[in-house]
C-alpha cells in the first residue's frame, strides 16, 4: 500500500502494442471487464495515437493552478485551486489518458526497445509484455529507466500478474502527478494523504460501494467519490482536533449544547452545508441532521468520517461517467 494518496484517481487507458493476433486476443478477453485498453499491432500507429491523446489531455491532470477568486484576482494557494479538482468530473476525456503502455518485444515495425526509447519523455508507466528478452535484457532497460515492470508471457500467472500491475502502475502515475501538490498543503490539516491506514480506507470503499474515481474535497477536507454512472459520495475526512475546531465554533455561534457535545466526543461527523463547513445560525433545520456516526480509521492518528450525499448546489458539472465512456469506446471500436 502506497504511503501517499494522490490528490485524486480516475480510470485511464491502458495502451497495448503486440503484432501477435493470438496475443491481443488473449490480453482482450483477460482485461474485458476490468481495464478500459485499446491495442495496437504497430508501435507507430500506437504512438501517433498517444501523441494525439496528450495534445488533447494535459498528462498532468486537471489544470490546478491560476483560477480567478471572487473579485477577480489570480490564486495560486494549492487548497484554493484544490477546491475546484472535483469539476474535472464533466471532462470526458480524462478516461482516455495512457497512463500504462503495456508492450511486446519482438515487432516487426519497431521492436519494444524503440517504443519505450520513444516515449521515454513521457509519464506513461510502462510494461514490457514478452516472450523474448532474457532477464540481462530486462535489467538493463530497467536500469536506463525506460520501464516499470518486465513480465515474461508464458510464466504460469502471466495475465494476473499484468492485471495487478496495471493497477498499481496506474496508482502509482496519480501519486506522482500529485506529489508536488501535495508538499504545499497544510501536512496537518492533510495528514489523511500521508498515511496508509486512509490509502487502505479508500480502497476499502472503492471496493464495497463500487465507487471507481475520487477527488480531494477541502471544504469539509475529506474524498468525494464516484460510481461508474457518475453518483457522488462525499466522505469528510476528520480528526480529533478537527471535530473540536467545529466544537468550538458551533459553541460561539450559539449552537444547541448537544452538537458541540457530539462533535467533542468525536461521535459525529458533520457536513453544514455552509462556506466554511461550520454550524451557522441561519442553517435550516435541525443541526444534527446534518451529522452522521463517525467511522473510524485507526492510522497514524485516529480518523472520523462518513459517507454524505452531495447537495445539488455544489454539483458545478454534470459528471461524464465511466459507465458511458466505456459505452461510447466499446461502440467506436
Amino acid at each position: 500500500m502506497p504511503a501517499l494518496l494522490p490528490l485524486y484517481r480516475h480510470p485511464t487507458m491502458t495502451v497495448v502494442i503486440d503484432d501477435d493476433p493470438s496475443s491481443l486476443a488473449v490480453l482482450q478477453q483477460q482485461l474485458e471487464q476490468s481495464i478500459a485498453r485499446i491495442t495496437f499491432t504497430q508501435g507507430r500507429a500506437a504512438l501517433k495515437w498517444i501523441a494525439g491523446i496528450f495534445s488533447q489531455v494535459p498528462p498532468d491532470g486537471p489544470p490546478l493552478a491560476g483560477f480567478d477568486n471572487e473579485c477577480g484576482e489570480r490564486e495560486t494557494t494549492a487548497e484554493s485551486d484544490l477546491e475546484r479538482i472535483y469539476h474535472y468530473v464533466g471532462d470526458p476525456q480524462r478516461f482516455s489518458l495512457p497512463t500504462v503502455l503495456v508492450v511486446d518485444y519482438a515487432m516487426q515495425d519497431m521492436d519494444g526497445l524503440a517504443f519505450c526509447e520513444a516515449v521515454a519523455e513521457l509519464p506513461c508507466k510502462k510494461i514490457m509484455f514478452t516472450s523474448r528478452a532474457d532477464a540481462d535484457f530486462a535489467v538493463s532497460i530497467f536500469n536506463r529507466g525506460l520501464i516499470q515492470r518486465f513480465i515474461r508471457k508464458q510464466q504460469a500467472d502471466a495475465l494476473d500478474h499484468l492485471e495487478s500491475e496495471i493497477d498499481s502502475l496506474q496508482q502509482a502515475y496519480f501519486v506522482e502527478q500529485s506529489r508536488g501538490q501535495i508538499a504545499q498543503l497544510d501536512a496537518v490539516v492533510f495528514s489523511f494523504l500521508r498515511d496508509p491506514a486512509v490509502a487502505a480506507m479508500v480502497k476499502g470503499l472503492c471496493d464495497r460501494y463500487g465507487f471507481v474515481e475520487y477527488y480531494l474535497f477541502t471544504n469539509p477536507h475529506g474524498f468525494l467519490f464516484f460510481d461508474a454512472e457518475g453518483t457522488p459520495t462525499l466522505v469528510p475526512m476528520m480528526s480529533a482536533r478537527s471535530l473540536e475546531w467545529q466544537a468550538d465554533v458551533a459553541d460561539g455561534c450559539g449552537a444547541p449544547p448537544e452538537v458541540s457535545s457530539a462533535l467533542r466526543g468525536c461521535r459525529v461527523v458533520p457536513f453544514f452545508h455552509t462556506d466554511d463547513g461550520c454550524w451557522a445560525p441561519d442553517l435550516a433545520g435541525d443541526p444534527l441532521a446534518y451529522c452522521k456516526p463517525a467511522q473510524i480509521t485507526r492510522g497514524r492518528e485516529h480518523y472520523y468520517w462518513a459517507l454524505f450525499d452531495l447537495p445539488d448546489h455544489y454539483r458545478k458539472r454534470e459528471p461524464y461517467s465511466h459507465a458511458r465512456f466505456l459505452r461510447e469506446h466499446a461502440s467506436a471500436r
